[in-house]
């Protein structure tokens, strides 16, 4: 009897090391697509920062325009609100590199108050990485890889 129900077991290692073999390969592969999709997701998260960057770098290149003349401040040439064809580029060895900022700026209002002037203008930059082939360069091809956009809009007075 115990060499009849040996016979039977006979072989049934085998079987159970395959099917465990095939459930660690499977889940490997899962942890591995994981894995690189959250590294993915990091990459694009930091791409997505570094244009807020370039749009915030955009802004403050704007507020640096209109303030160098104090008595007449003025938009910067080229920066036409909704028909700019101005972009900031930024240099090969900042953590911008490849980022480009197209600049759009209007007078809002411009106001006389008990002999004081005030010039209210409007401003919106958007920064993109990677960027159209002509001006404006921003926005570029949404449907590019890796492709990330940020706008920046505002009042500036002086």
């Amino acid at each position: 009897m115990s060499r009849h129900l040996r016979k039977a077991t006979r072989g049934f290692l085998l079987p159970a090391a395959i099917f465990l073999l095939v459930i660690l390969a499977a889940l490997g592969a899962f942890i591995l697509n994981v894995s690189s999709s959250q590294q993915l997701g990091m990459a694009l998260d930091i791409k997505g920062e570094r244009a807020w960057q370039a749009a915030n770098a955009g802004m403050e290149w704007v507020r640096y325009k209109i303030a160098a003349n104090p008595s007449s401040p003025t938009c910067p040439v080229n920066t036409n609100w909704d028909g700019s064809n101005y972009s900031l580029s930024f240099p090969t060895t900042s953590t911008l590199t490849g980022f480009f900022a197209t600049v759009e700026c209007q007078l809002s209002k411009s106001t006389d108050v008990l002999g004081v002037s005030t010039w209210i203008y409007e401003v919106r930059v958007t920064a993109c990485s990677p960027a159209g082939a002509a001006e404006p360069r921003c926005p570029g091809n949404p449907n590019a890889t890796g492709y990330a956009e940020r706008q920046l809009q505002g009042l500036l007075s002086f």
